[in-house]
């Protein structure tokens, strides 16, 4: 039996843009992001927090890890993104088969587009 968490909208503040002016200031980012697991959680079955991700400490490690950087790119902070989940995640749920889907949208400065996003998925 297969299962997945969604995470939708959550939004953290990054150090963000191609320019040194455009990074002074983080902005607001959103993450999308779908975990895929080949099991059932145990969670499921013992209603138990410890046998899950808490979001809330999911949330404060993503913001953690983009207050120690900055980015230039969507892409770059997507990758970077990317690859602290599959780390993070597989030492919390001790699973080295959980599916990363991460999309990251970002509202640029410019007055003909409203948002860009950029994602990345095993």
């Amino acid at each position: 039996m297969n299962s997945q968490l969604i995470l939708e909208k959550l939004n953290l503040l990054v150090k963000l843009g191609n320019s040194v002016e455009e990074r002074q200031l983080p902005q607001k980012v959103s993450l999308q992001i779908k975990l895929g697991f080949d099991r059932l959680l145990d969670a499921c079955t013992n209603d138990n927090l410890m046998n899950t991700i808490c979001y809330a400490n999911l949330a404060d490690n993503l913001q953690q890890f983009c207050d120690d950087r900055s980015f230039k790119l969507i892409e770059a902070l997507t990758y970077q993104l990317y690859q602290f989940l599959k780390i993070e995640l597989s030492e919390k749920i001790n699973d080295k088969k959980i599916n990363v889907f991460l999309c990251i949208t970002k509202n640029p400065q410019l007055s003909k587009l409203e948002q860009a996003s950029f994602s990345i998925s095993d």
